[in-house]
């Protein structure tokens, strides 16, 4: 008995220790690095099993396990670190490991990847590192970042759009833009800019199209910048093959700001922008208004302008300097109070206002981020504007362990008014106009326009306050975010979108300007209304088979679905010419259209790991794209891309060589057609209601019903080289991509009744390197000094056309013969055009001594894209001081600009200057038997040399122009307030900044800032420029203030 007793105690007493031994506590504690900087984000992971937690803000964490169990710290860049637990209290620091990269980059569907596994080019740069002040739209802070992007702002207007371009023209189709995909938190987001096709009268303007007339937004433009947390930019078909058709151009992945581990933050900043036109067309300032060196009319601003008979509109008169002039008819004209007065003067200083809260936070169940913000700008043209507001909340919740719900909503109301370019615009008055008028006077006594052509053009101050287009956007765009881990080896996600945004446009034209003379005035009102839905379901395994190898499988379904409804309603024939009311209208003109697209796709991606060095992924993707015909709707493409980490090959341990990798990949992409053009339909006719009857007509265009896709296949090999423990990383790119079954209209003859016919024809390639070299100069704890230098180039070459296709042309200046078209064997880009006559390679000079157009054959005369584009970024830090600047190079690039033969022609621009005077044109001249020799015949220069469309102003010499430049795209300085002042202001942070962008700029072009483009972005149109509000430069003020 007394045996079975003392038994029953020892085993008693063993089961207690082992409980009380084992029994659960709470470990806490802070993780810092090698200087004790604290670290967020870090994964802590008891070992063995799925509980893990992670560090907040401040590095702190706490997490609930046994005495003796082992705790893993992992960060990326950082060495893996175990740690047994001896307490309650555990603090730690991790070592960097040189050997891996320090970089996570955004991929397709918000997928996280380290770089060094990644065998196509993704670069991922930090909102932090680009100056947001003073920009209504986020992407714009990317110009000259990004290798191999080009972004261009189509136009200074407030709210002007952006035009993107990754890795050049993708599409030969001059009625398809060329932008890639914009993504937001994972889920794509319409960036579209629609230009409408109905704001022009039914007669008295020759402008191509709508998107000719207003430089409309990018829909891009409705995020906040002031939100936005990183930019990926992704390129290549291997780096999109998940998107599918939609990303065929590329994509660009934008993560938004999450609350973070910590206390509640409150963050606020406001900046103010001073906006100015500086880069102009240089003005003659010796001669005033008239013709043959007389005057037509008079001006003083007591009695306005004084006609003295003939045609007043051109500036081939007397001297400023001369104080009276005698008429023909010995009238003599007292001139002695006429001045100079710039053109330019229409221009003013615009002022962008921003101010953006935000509140933040996060615990370990729930993370939340709400901001708002407010974008305000008066433009750089009387009665110009632009305001955007926006809203948004962001929020997470871990329902349990392994199961995450994530929210967003946003809304943003936007719009303003803005100024028209093109033909019989604003800018279009303006090359004409003479300085010997202010041109800001511009109303009579009784409210008329002053103008001294009386109709021939407009006076631009008039036209920009009588004249506007307003537009009203509201959208609202709310998502959700679900994503479970049932097992450690599974990941389940399901995304949805709902985009949803109304446009409302309104433009009033007056009968007393020149694009609404021939109709009496007119009033257009156009609704454009956007609902776009979005599904994404990805299902990820993980697998490690042994400690080298390693697979992850990811399989996805994505469904997309876009409606735009648009409608309008133009009357003309104003009955009272002021009221901008479409009941004050007698002739009214309607239509609406519908555009559905819906895009159902299903892909997968296997990616294989050997050893963390060799990574090998395979994906496939079928879509179904509801604008093919439904036999051809259906269709695959694949893609595989290979990463290997080549650095232990050379050098294991050493602090020289740190990282290498060598990257390849293969991929194929597709596009279909754009919406409407299979099939043959029954469509409106703008002349109907004619007679009192309505009706449809058949259209003019047909679409071939076995259309096939195009087809994308691309190859990329790359290497990123790192030395010196990461300071100096060389980057390095090669791409080609081939383009068949391109799709576009194809014109036919008159005979059939067709205007043409949309099929596949053409092939296509376009090629190019891509060059990054990123440093650290200097760095120690109170100096740094960082550097990276882009350089990249794009060809894009017509393979071949179908024999019944002599050009695709994708704008035409009428009489002054520039095109944009490309002829089999064409490069992208090319512009055609008239020139001189040439012989033995020298100007010909004809019998009066002046050279010849010649009209025997348009010829090459330029290409609107560049040779190559570089950048040089500069960030030095001392102390709490930071100061940046980039410097961007684009060699090559011509520009026809539409304004300069309009100013030649009336004789406004400097150069004009030289005239009345004798002088020997430089060239050769007929010998008198069949040959030549060097000119040496004397020529008097007038204004007939300078008119004349058959000796000088239709020569593409003098139109076609050079547009490299070297600009100061950004510089900026900032300063970090800490100390004592920020706790007896309880505050976390001050920083106090200026900026400016654009301010300098060294080119050979002679218009004004040569990145304008006079069509609205996203047109397909490159090359033309001169008739839209110019590119400003800017100066900003800013404050960010954090509690």
């Amino acid at each position: 008995m007394k045996k079975k007793t003392t038994l029953s105690f020892l085993v008693f007493f063993t089961a207690t220790c082992s409980f009380l031994f084992a029994q659960n506590i709470t470990v806490s504690g802070t993780v810092t690095d090698a200087s004790s900087v604290p670290l967020p984000g870090v994964n802590i992971q008891v070992k063995g099993t799925s509980n893990g937690t992670s560090t907040d803000f401040d590095g702190n964490y706490s997490i609930s396990t046994n005495q003796g169990d082992v705790l893993i710290f992992s960060f990326v860049g950082f060495k893996t670190k175990e740690v047994s637990v001896t307490g309650t209290k555990l603090d730690t620091s991790l070592e960097e490991d040189a050997s891996k990269l320090d970089e996570v980059v955004i991929t397709a569907f918000g997928i996280q990847r380290e770089t060094r596994e990644l065998g196509y080019s993704v670069t991922q740069v930090d909102a932090s590192d680009v100056n947001l002040a003073g920009q209504a739209n986020a992407i714009t802070a990317l110009q000259g970042r990004v290798a191999g992007v080009q972004i261009n702002q189509t136009s200074g207007s407030s709210g002007g759009g952006i035009d993107i371009l990754i890795r050049g023209i993708t599409s030969v189709n001059p009625d398809r833009n060329n932008q890639p995909l914009i993504i937001v938190d994972g889920l794509a987001l319409d960036n579209d800019t629609f230009s409408g096709g109905d704001i022009l009268p039914s007669a008295g303007s020759n402008s191509p199209s709508s998107s000719e007339q207003f430089s409309f937004s990018n829909r891009a433009s409705d995020i906040n910048p002031e939100d936005v947390e990183t930019f990926s930019v992704l390129k290549g078909a291997a780096a999109t093959a998940l998107y599918g058709v939609r990303a065929s151009n590329g994509a660009i992945i934008i993560t938004t700001k999450k609350g973070k581990d910590g206390k509640a933050k409150i963050n606020i900043s406001a900046s103010t922008t001073f906006r100015s036109i500086q880069k102009t067309p240089e003005l003659q300032t010796t001669y005033r208004e008239g013709w043959r060196g007389l005057p037509r009319a008079t001006y003083s601003p007591e009695t306005g302008i004084t006609r003295l008979g003939g045609t007043v509109f051109y500036s081939w008169g007397p001297k400023f300097s001369d104080d009276s002039v005698t008429l023909n008819d010995g009238t003599v004209v007292d001139l002695s109070n006429d001045k100079f007065s710039s053109p330019y003067e229409l221009f003013k200083t615009g002022v962008n206002s921003q101010i953006n809260f935000n509140i933040s936070g996060a615990n370990d169940k729930l993370d939340y981020f709400f901001s708002v913000g407010n974008n305000s700008e008066e433009g750089v043209l009387p009665n110009t504007d632009y305001n955007k507001t926006t809203l948004r909340f962001k929020s997470g919740y871990k329902v349990t362990d392994n199961f995450n719900i994530n929210t967003s909503i946003a809304y943003t109301n936007a719009g303003g008014k803005r100024a028209n370019g093109g033909d019989k615009s604003v800018f279009s008055s303006l090359t004409y106009w003479s300085g010997t008028y202010p041109i800001n006077d511009y109303l009579n006594d009784d409210g008329s326009q002053r103008n001294y052509t009386f109709g021939i053009i407009d006076n631009p101050r008039y036209f920009l306050e009588k004249s506007p287009l307003t537009d009203d956007v509201n959208r609202w765009v709310g998502s959700i975010n679900m994503n479970w881990s049932p097992k450690d080896w599974i990941n389940i996600s399901y995304a949805a979108q709902i985009d949803n945004y109304s446009d409302k446009r309104n433009r009033f034209v007056a009968p007393d300007l020149d694009t609404g003379s021939q109709v009496g005035g007119f009033i257009v009102n156009q609704n454009i209304n956007l609902l776009a839905l979005e599904s994404n379901l990805l299902v990820t395994l993980n697998k490690d088979w042994s400690e080298d190898f390693g697979t992850t499988l990811t399989l996805g379904n994505q469904i997309s679905d876009s409606k735009r409804d648009y409608s309008y309603i133009r009357g003309e024939t104003l009955n009272v010419p002021g009221v901008n009311d479409l009941a004050n209208t007698i002739n009214t003109f309607a239509g609406k259209s519908v555009t559905q697209t819906r895009n159902v796709g299903v892909f997968g991606e296997l990616k294989l790991d050997y050893k963390n060095k060799l990574f090998l992924t395979l994906t496939g993707r079928n879509d179904w794209i509801s604008t093919l015909p439904t036999e051809n709707r259906s269709f695959f493409y694949p893609s595989v891309s290979l990463a290997y980490d080549v650095h232990d090959l050379f050098a294991k341990d050493s602090n020289v060589f740190t990282f290498g990798k060598l990257r390849a990949s293969w991929a194929e992409v597709g596009k279909g057609p754009l919406f409407g053009r299979i099939g043959h339909y029954f469509v409106a006719d703008g002349n109907f209601p004619f007679a009192g009857s309505g009706g449809y007509r058949a259209s003019t265009r047909l679409g071939d019903t076995n259309i096939l896709p195009e087809k994308n296949r691309s190859i990329e090999f790359g290497a990123d080289l790192r030395f010196f423990n990461n300071r100096l990383r060389l980057d390095y790119a090669y791409y080609k991509t081939r383009i068949k079954n391109q799709i576009f209209t194809v014109g036919t003859a008159y005979s059939t009744g067709l205007s043409g016919i949309v099929r596949n024809a053409g092939d296509f390639e376009t090629s190019g390197h891509e060059f990054l070299l990123a440093g650290d100069i200097f760095k120690n704890d109170n100096f740094t000094w960082e550097t990276t230098l882009n350089w990249s180039t794009n060809e894009g070459k017509v393979l071949s056309l179908p024999e019944d296709i002599e050009a695709l042309i994708f704008a035409n200046s009428g009489f002054a013969g520039v095109t944009s078209e490309i002829r089999d064997g064409d490069k992208m880009g090319t512009l055609y055009g008239w020139k001189w006559r040439y012989e033995n390679g020298q100007r010909y000079i004809g019998d009066d001594g002046l050279p010849r157009v010649d009209f025997d054959e348009r010829q090459k005369v330029g290409n609107a894209f560049p040779d190559f584009i570089a950048s040089i970024g500069n960030r030095l830090t001392y102390k709490n001081f930071r100061f940046d600047f980039l410097l961007e190079w684009k060699k090559g690039g011509d520009l026809y600009t539409s304004g300069i033969r309009n100013s030649i022609r009336n004789g406004v621009l400097k150069f004009t200057e030289f005239r009345d005077v004798t002088t020997v044109l430089e060239g050769v001249k007929d010998d008198g038997n069949g040959g030549f020799v060097t000119n040496d015949q004397e020529v008097e220069i007038t204004q007939d040399y300078y008119r004349s469309s058959t000796r000088f102003n239709r020569a593409s010499e003098i139109i076609v122009q050079d547009a490299s430049w070297v600009k100061l795209r950004n510089i900026g300085l900032s300063y970090n307030i800490t100390g004592k002042i920020l706790d007896k202001l309880r505050m976390d942070n001050i920083s106090i900044s200026a900026s400016a962008n654009n301010i300098l700029i060294w080119t050979p072009f002679e218009g004004f800032d040569p990145e304008g483009n006079q069509y609205s972005a996203g047109s397909n149109v490159y090359g033309f420029t001169g008739l839209s509000t110019p590119i400003t430069e800017s100066y900003s003020f800013g404050v960010k203030l954090g509690f």
